[in-house]
């Protein structure tokens, strides 16, 4: 049987957070068979490069409470824009999967551009129990776009929380789970010794409190400033930015670049503009 595998990039995080790994997370040809069929996906189930092939990006992994359960995101390359394009539309499906069959999914469509092109996908399967019926789980997207050259600020690691209702599988919460932003606008545009940046690692927790029947959210930045001496960059400081985030009866809120830990120093303003 031919496995669709994908690396993820490796990161580190504490318990609370998605629990990234080495090991790969494939997806044989039965889930990308079904989960194609229930989007109405026609053609070459290979992956993104082969022979015209639809696969652009995959990830599965066994629901840990329900082992008969797979959860499978995939991106399929539905309008031909092949690996590498820095622009078109791309299908992306988050299902699960019982017996060959999707018993619940989410469709929605991956817009690249310069800043966004599909890289990889991760399931994340911390235990976010939401209420004592509900539990969540997430998707992380990783772009493989180089982005500006010298960017002002960087959000990545898109981690989006799903609930299932029924046949459908609902967001209720997205984060960017890494970012980092230059304070002073001297980390590369001049070079000069003195630049200061922050990079910040996010971790989330299940609170004990609660809102519209869910389990609040606290988001935890974990940050490290650093400056540059003499061409090379130095740790100077370390500090934590937490915010409790609460369900309104629909999400939690789906921001992909967070700027809650921003410090208040320096010219800088929200997404570097």
């Amino acid at each position: 049987m031919r496995r669709f595998i994908w690396a993820a990039v490796p990161l580190a995080f504490a318990v609370s957070t998605p629990a990234f790994a080495d090991d790969d997370q494939p997806c044989d040809d039965g889930i990308v068979a079904a989960v194609s069929q229930w989007a109405g996906i026609k053609g070459n189930l290979a992956p993104w490069g082969d022979k015209d092939g639809l696969v652009a990006a995959a990830a599965c992994k066994i629901m840990p409470n329900a082992p008969d359960t797979t959860i499978a995101a995939l991106a399929f390359d539905t309008g031909h824009v092949g690996p590498n394009s820095d622009d078109g539309k791309l299908a992306q499906v988050v299902a699960l999967v019982e017996g060959g069959k999707v018993m619940a999914a989410n469709r929605s469509v991956i817009e690249q551009d310069a800043t966004t092109q599909v890289g990889s996908f991760r399931i994340d399967t911390a235990p976010y129990q939401l209420s004592p019926d509900v539990r969540a789980f997430g998707v992380v997207f990783d772009s493989s776009a180089r982005g500006p050259s010298c960017p002002d600020a960087v959000a990545e690691h898109e981690l989006t929380l799903f609930v299932r209702d029924a046949h459908a599988l609902r967001p209720v919460f997205g984060t960017n789970l890494r970012g980092w932003v230059d304070i002073n606008q001297g980390a590369c545009g001049s070079g000069t010794d003195g630049a200061l940046t922050e990079d910040a690692n996010m971790t989330i927790a299940v609170a004990k409190t609660s809102s519209h029947g869910f389990a609040d959210l606290a988001l935890t930045a974990h940050i490290v400033r650093s400056r540059l001496e003499n061409r090379d960059w130095a740790d100077i400081g370390k500090r934590t930015k937490r915010v409790v985030l609460k369900y309104d009866g629909k999400s939690y809120g789906i921001d992909m670049f967070r700027d809650f830990w921003y410090p208040n120093e320096g010219t800088w303003a929200k997404h570097g503009k």
